[in-house]
């Protein structure tokens, strides 16, 4: 064998170790990629495979006299180092839940449907009359006459201004329908309103009883 020949051969090993290397690692940084690829996660990893220094006989040496014979030299070989880096970086924001819109309706008997609106905050009531002949009638109406429309509860004394309210809902037996509100902060009020073939908020006054008002209850959840 000559002196050329025999060096390829010991250079070659380690060139296809290099090539095993970057492939591995090309294939290591994919799946860290795809790994942290979700939101609110931040990752950095650096990855380096380096060989060892080895050495390989060369031809030719005997303290710089040449074709003495072949001896030990301090000929290197080559070196396969890949550095790989993947970073990946998302952020999440959270977004607060909308509020201030809802809708909610009660119906307790075969006649007549009590409705609550919640349009920017603003809680409005409402009633329809429901029977055999007119059993989606879509008319709305308040006050003692009946009068079409909604009535604004956010005008009736104690209503809750120093919060958003973010939810609203109504239940209703006999003549009497009661309203409940919540607040962006978390504090629940409640009205009573009169419900006697109409729909009267907030109930009048009656006899020694003021007219309702909002209040909020004890204890709040």
């Amino acid at each position: 064998m000559s002196p050329d020949h025999g060096t390829a051969s010991q250079l070659e090993p380690a060139a296809q170790s290099g090539s095993r290397n970057l492939r591995r690692l090309a294939a290591i940084a994919a799946a860290v990629t795809v790994a942290v690829g979700t939101p609110a996660v931040a990752v950095a990893t650096s990855m380096t495979s380096q060989s060892g220094t080895a050495y390989v006989t060369g031809p030719h040496c005997d303290n710089g006299k040449p074709n003495y014979g072949d001896c030990p030299s301090k000929t290197p070989k080559p070196t396969v180092t890949v550095t790989t880096t993947a970073t990946v970086t998302a952020t999440a924001t959270a977004t607060a839940t909308a509020c201030g819109t809802g809708v909610d309706s009660t119906k307790p008997n075969g006649n007549e449907q009590f409705l609550a609106a919640l349009r920017n905050g603003v809680p409005f009531a409402g009633r329809r009359t429901t029977n055999g002949n007119t059993p989606d009638n879509p008319n709305i109406v308040s006050g003692p006459a009946n009068t079409p429309g909604w009535t604004d509860l956010s005008t009736i004394a104690g209503f809750p201004t120093g919060s958003t309210v973010c939810g609203v809902s109504v239940d209703a037996q006999g003549n009497d329908a009661f309203y409940k509100i919540i607040t962006q902060g978390g504090t629940v009020f409640t009205l009573h309103c009169a419900a006697n073939n109409a729909l009267v908020c907030p109930a009048p006054a009656q006899g020694q009883l003021p007219a309702s008002q909002w209040v909020a209850v004890t204890p709040q959840p």
